[in-house]
């Protein structure tokens, strides 16, 4: 009799990636994509500004890029452990990204609320620009993409 050996699958089990992983990795780059883009539209005497969230608000882009790592660990991790002989996670991820998304709406919502500021002011006409409606609305989209992982783990058996 011949042996055979065992077929060796790829490196990352794609399998393990659900659709709520890819709607929190979707939500989670553009995050960080609106980070890049204006936040803050000045009009003056001189000209139009832009200012993107690396110039106005550090901690807030900062916040985000964290958050887009430990969103793409918990994301990747658990599809390489097993081909790896890596330990799974000691716990659920869906709880931990609902709470970073929750984070990340009360950021945008803290920065929303920061630009309005500007815009009664009265020195130069001032307005939000479009990084920061995408980044609230990414952080929603995140929030969903948690709420779909909480409902697909598998349930507690007795």
């Amino acid at each position: 009799m011949r042996t055979v050996r065992p077929r060796r699958s790829g490196f990352l089990d794609l399998r393990q990636i659900t659709i709520g992983d890819y709607v929190v990795l979707a939500s989670s780059l553009m995050t960080v994509i609106s980070l890049f883009l204006p936040w803050v539209v000045r009009t003056d005497g001189v000209g139009t500004h832009t200012d993107s969230a690396f110039a106005y608000s550090e901690v807030a882009a900062v916040v985000v890029i964290v958050f887009f790592l430990a969103t793409l660990f918990l994301v990747i991790y658990p599809a390489i452990s097993r081909d790896l002989g890596f330990p799974v996670l000691p716990f659920s991820t869906p709880l931990i990204f609902l709470a970073l998304g929750l984070i990340l709406l009360l950021v945008f919502d803290y920065e929303l609320g920061q630009y309005s500021c500007l815009l009664c002011t009265g020195v130069a006409t001032a307005t939000r620009g479009f990084g920061v409606y995408l980044a609230f609305i990414s952080s929603l989209a995140y929030i969903i993409g948690a709420t779909i992982l909480w409902g697909a783990r598998p349930s507690r058996r007795a």
